[in-house]
């Protein structure tokens, strides 16, 4: 009895076991992240469960954010999960492929960050190229989340259309040829003021107003020029949030590559034990 009890009871740990505070400290790192990964797929899920009579075709899925979501999501989940499981049973062969993830994800992040600032102003004009679709596409009933996007965009950044409110020439609500009531407007999220957006009309035929009326009213300032201006306004703390989220990628792959080693470093010893 006492010998079955010594084979039940957990083994202690020796100094030759890999180090538990790098072990659970990456085990728990993760899990944070794939907490977060299923937050992320389950609200994707959710926006695409809700509309998913809206899809009648693969086109549909673009300008989609739910799309966006649900890759994000389950990517994310997955290398967490990976991490995870890699940390938990000590496997060399799933840390080094976690490393190697997170390793070729961090390259890919510095590379595109370089190529966006040297070349800045092709992508500046490539998001305006698929903003002003996005404008065309405003309000079409397929596309709720991207409506809701838009509209939040403007509210928020107190701003209109893309470069200015004349951008919303291009929708075919809003153009001056639309035979409807909001012909030359813009919607109502481009007003300055709370009491003005809770009314409907108060984008209506902004076009056909004089600059100063215009003014009074609406922002008349696009989008793009204002969330630019942002960024260049917040530099600093973009680059404090940027180099985080490159410092908490660096030792998440330190902490996989010291955990592998020391495994295998164990695994090597007690083979050559065993030889002898």
């Amino acid at each position: 009895m006492q010998n079955l009890r010594r084979r039940m009871d957990p083994r202690p740990s020796s100094p030759e076991d890999p180090s538990i505070c790098i072990k659970f400290s990456l085990f728990f790192l993760n899990v944070l992240f794939w907490l977060a990964a299923i937050l992320i797929l389950g609200v994707g899920v959710y926006m695409m469960v809700e509309k998913k009579d809206a899809y009648q075709n693969l086109s549909d899925l673009s300008f989609d954010p739910a799309v966006l979501f649900v890759v994000l999501g389950a990517a994310l989940f997955l290398i967490t999960f990976l991490g995870c499981l890699g940390a938990l049973r000590e496997n060399t062969c799933m840390l080094c492929f976690y490393a190697s993830i997170v390793g070729f994800l961090l390259l890919v992040e510095v590379t595109c960050g370089v190529l966006g600032f040297y070349f800045r102003e092709t992508v500046q004009e490539g998001i305006g190229e698929k903003l002003k679709e996005a404008i065309d596409l405003y309000r079409d009933p397929s596309k709720p989340d991207l409506q809701l996007l838009i509209e939040t965009t403007q509210t928020e950044f107190k701003c209109c259309g893309i470069n200015s409110y004349e951008d919303w020439g291009s929708n075919i609500y809003f153009n001056c040829s639309s035979p409807g009531v909001e012909a030359c407007g813009v919607p109502r999220t481009c007003c300055k003021t709370e009491e003005d957006r809770v009314n409907s009309q108060c984008g209506y035929g902004v076009g056909r107003m004089d600059s100063f009326e215009r003014e009074e009213r609406i922002y008349t300032t696009g989008c793009l020029t204002t969330v630019v201006d942002w960024f260049k306004n917040n530099l600093i703390t973009i680059g404090i949030v940027s180099f985080s989220i490159l410092l908490l990628q660096l030792i998440t792959i330190w902490l996989a590559t010291t955990l592998r080693g020391q495994v295998s470093d164990i695994k090597r010893t007690f083979n050559t034990s065993n030889r002898r």
